[in-house]
């Protein structure tokens, strides 16, 4: 039977569009196409052709009146596998957002001459007809919303994990034993023919597990790395969707790498913000990881230093395994004798220095963490957003919201010009710490001065949180200061990103090495020294139940203009556990936010009612981005919140 119909997704962000097209085939496009090709498509009166995926072939369509021809077919290669189509059909239903979203994260962009060598290998002719033509995932809401959110049938092979705090001898070199760990793992799925996706927050875990496989050996090994150009990142793209088991190391976009037979899906500190993706869906990778976990049944493993409460909460209900392994504690000491820097912290660094390098972990980078007036001791405020203003390396005032500079700028409440600094950031702290300890080479490392690895010799590593480099052989000494100023960020995850912060510090210990907090003592410090995690996660999920925050219950947002959020509230104030906070100021003066609790059980209800709320909306309203000058949409849905105040 020919396959004379085709049904197509449209990518594109546009509510009304999310939904298949069929179109017809012309008998030479035919052998051109395949389930997952790209193709462009006219739609409606538009001239403008858009941009699709074919889901479905057929040789009778379901529509009976008259269809419109592919226009193109823009590449033969199927790109869009039918359990990728179906991870981003059920991330869109559960996000409230349309699929085109999803698309856009899940499919490289197209690289022709990357693309034609690809397919030019006998080994890769097979892919084009690897799918069943007539193999599609219906649009089922509440379906593909449940795999979300049940969560609660515990499955042989999910679990997780609390890594070893230790730099370990592995792959002829110096790692986290962490990473021992992931690629021991991969390594296993691919003895049985298995692919696995290494899921890291950032460039600097990515770069680790890469080299550590390379010193392994270990066979097609894709770097599935964003910060790479578009021909090397489509090429990654390919080398995942050949037809052969391959070990996929990247950020949240591995998630949803096409590759084949997946055995394991590893995530690696999934209380890092980098797993959350910050334009829509605005999912994290965990859930993403979780949903399709769910549809392809392979072995799921979510590892850390320390335990977000999400991961608790799946430990607690049953849906994870806990595989915490035996190790022995870092030696740590806390103090908090009400200084910056006290006699604990400068005895531990003076006894580290002696054998090798020493890391000093600060709050902030840049001269100071905030800046006063002169005259009258005002915060000194930005101009542009009314953020608080700090002062980069080079002594320059900076926003710390919008990231403008501040040049010139007078006090509100006296008119000075002048500035004086407030406390110490990574650059005054290197410059002071260089003076009391001369002699010593001194490496300032940050969100924007990349250091990556250090040698073994005597060193001062003044690093902000999660730029640490690792140093070989571990450090002698870790050292870490504004302890006092982690705890109180103005944040619902203060606490448990503190003791993120400190537990991913100290684990680049090495197996001598000593470790030392300034700023905290007391029952929570006893727990940070005897290296309590699971009871510290417990605690944590434990206070949010007790203030009905998530990961108790689910959180979500919607930001719109106020005659929008009064109609959405109307239509969402009938399902069962909602309860809605607002409307409250936005970081956009034009427009509010509402936020909703509601459960888990419930999410399927409120995501379906609020894409409703969009189509409704989503054509009034349109607003233009003051800062970007691009157009913004009028609403803005994250089922998932994760800045509550």
């Amino acid at each position: 039977m020919s396959n004379s119909f085709a049904k197509v997704v449209v990518a594109t962000p546009l509510p009304q569009l999310d939904r298949l097209f069929e179109y017809r085939v012309t008998q030479e496009q035919q052998s051109l196409i395949a389930v997952g090709t790209r193709v462009k498509v006219p739609l409606g009166r538009s001239k403008q052709l858009l941009d699709g995926f074919i889901v479905a072939l057929a040789g009778t369509a379901e529509y009976q009146g008259e269809l419109a021809e592919l226009a193109e077919v823009v590449s033969e290669t199927p790109a869009l596998t039918p359990d990728v189509y179906q991870l981003c059909r059920a991330i869109a239903d559960r996000q409230a957002v349309a699929i085109g979203d999803v698309l856009r994260l899940a499919i490289a962009d197209r690289s022709v001459a990357v693309e034609k060598s690809f397919m030019a290998l006998p080994e890769n002719a097979q892919i084009k007809h690897a799918f069943d033509p007539n193999e599609i995932s219906t649009h089922n809401a509440a379906s593909s919303n449940a795999l979300a959110t049940s969560q609660n049938q515990p499955a042989a092979l999910r679990s997780t994990a609390l890594a070893n705090p230790r730099v370990v001898a592995f792959a002829g070199g110096y790692y986290p034993a962490w990473v021992q760990l992931f690629l021991e793992r991969a390594h296993e799925q691919s003895q049985l023919g298995k692919s696995s996706l290494l899921v890291v927050p950032d460039f600097r875990d990515q770069h680790l597990l890469l080299e550590a496989a390379q010193a392994l050996g270990l066979a097609n090994v894709v770097n599935y790395s964003t910060e790479q150009v578009k021909s090397k990142r489509y090429a990654a793209f390919l080398q995942a969707l050949a037809q052969k088991p391959s070990i996929v190391i990247g950020s949240r976009a591995a998630v949803y790498a096409p590759s084949h037979q997946i055995g394991l899906i590893a995530i690696w500190d999934d209380g890092d913000s980098n797993h959350w993706e910050p334009n829509s869906p605005y999912i994290h990778s965990r859930e993403a990881a979780l949903i399709r976990q769910s549809q392809i049944g392979c072995n799921l493993l979510i590892a850390s230093h320390s335990r977000s409460a999400e991961a608790q909460r799946l430990v607690e209900i049953g849906y994870l395994n806990d595989e915490v392994a035996s190790f022995n504690r870092p030696n740590l000491a806390v103090s908090d004798e009400g200084y910056r820097i006290d006699g604990l912290a400068y005895k531990t660094i003076r006894e580290g220095l002696a054998s090798g390098p020493v890391l000093v972990q600060v709050g902030a980078k840049g001269n100071s963490v905030s800046a006063y007036c002169q005259t009258c001791s005002s915060r000194a405020l930005c101009k542009e957003c009314n953020g608080p203003l700090w002062l980069d390396s080079k002594g320059q005032p900076k926003c710390r919201w919008c990231n403008a500079f501040n040049l010139g700028s007078e006090c509100r409440d006296c008119g000075g010009r002048e500035l004086r600094l407030g406390q110490a950031g990574a650059t005054r702290t290197a410059t002071e710490l260089a003076k009391t300890f001369a002699g010593v080479r001194v490496i300032e490392s940050t969100g924007d001065v990349r250091v990556e690895k250090i040698g073994a010799k005597p060193a001062l590593v003044i690093a902000t949180a999660g730029a640490e480099p690792l140093a070989e052989q571990g450090y002698a000494a870790v050292v870490l200061l504004d302890c006092q100023n982690l705890l109180a960020r103005d944040t619902l995850r203060a606490t448990e990103d503190a003791v993120r912060f400190w537990s991913n510090a100290f684990a680049l210990l090495s197996e001598h090495g000593r470790g030392a907090a300034v700023g905290i003592a007391g029952d929570f410090g006893q727990k940070i020294v005897f290296w309590q995690q699971v009871q510290l996660a417990r605690e944590e999920l434990e206070t949010r139940r007790e203030l009905a925050f998530a990961p108790a219950v689910r959180l979500a947002s919607v930001t719109a203009v106020r005659e929008t959020l009064d109609s959405i509230s109307s239509a969402i104030s009938d399902i069962k556990s909602v309860r809605i906070l607002g409307p409250l100021p936005s970081k956009e003066p034009e427009l509010l936010r509402l936020l909703i609790r509601y459960e888990y059980s419930d999410g399927a209800e409120l995501a379906a009612t609020l894409r409703a709320q969009v189509l409704l909306h989503g054509s009034t309203g349109l607003r233009v981005n003051p800062k970007s000058g691009r157009a913004a949409r009028p609403i803005r849905i994250k089922m998932d919140e994760p800045e509550v105040i």
